[in-house]
């Protein structure tokens, strides 16, 4: 179960980049962004973090502030590149994958280090916008979650 912080932050879990470069999605995260299993999913990073991504609901992105990024790129939005194939995008990383049925995405490491991230690197899982949610290795958040018990583990 998320954990609701000091000053009002929501974590959903802590989960750990595989070395097969797979990494679990919190169902409730998914839950709340009514993200399916079984389907494909947009990443994104962020543009105040060099370190994790934000899992974005591709169905709210039309009536979102980033509606006109994403028609500049596509090839995002229709799924029409490679799976985990990263495009780069006035100062962001964008790229697909698969979300399996057991809530897990996998990306090539190449990819996972253009998101400022690698196999075996833990990351929070957090409430971010009405858009996704956040999955950030680095910055004042991850300090807080550390002193926050009950948070899940996903490894």
């Amino acid at each position: 179960m998320a954990v609701t912080a000091k000053g009002g932050k929501y974590f959903y879990a802590w989960s750990k980049i595989l070395p097969d470069g797979s990494f679990c999605l919190p169902d409730q995260a998914l839950q709340e962004y009514r993200i399916r299993p079984d389907t494909n999913v947009i990443l994104m990073s962020g543009r105040n973090t060099a370190k994790g991504f934000s899992v974005v609901c591709k169905e709210l992105i039309d009536n979102s502030p980033l509606a006109k990024v994403f028609a500049s790129i596509p090839e995002i939005q229709s799924f029409s590149i490679p799976k985990g194939q990263s495009v780069a995008f006035k100062d962001r990383i964008f790229c697909w994958t698969y979300l399996n049925s057991e809530r897990y995405i996998q990306l090539p490491v190449q990819t996972w280090e253009e998101f400022g991230v690698a196999p075996g690197d833990k990351l929070l899982s957090l409430r971010a916008t009405h858009l996704g949610f956040n999955n950030l290795s680095e910055g004042p958040f991850i300090e807080l979650a550390k002193q926050v018990r009950g948070v899940p583990v996903y490894e």
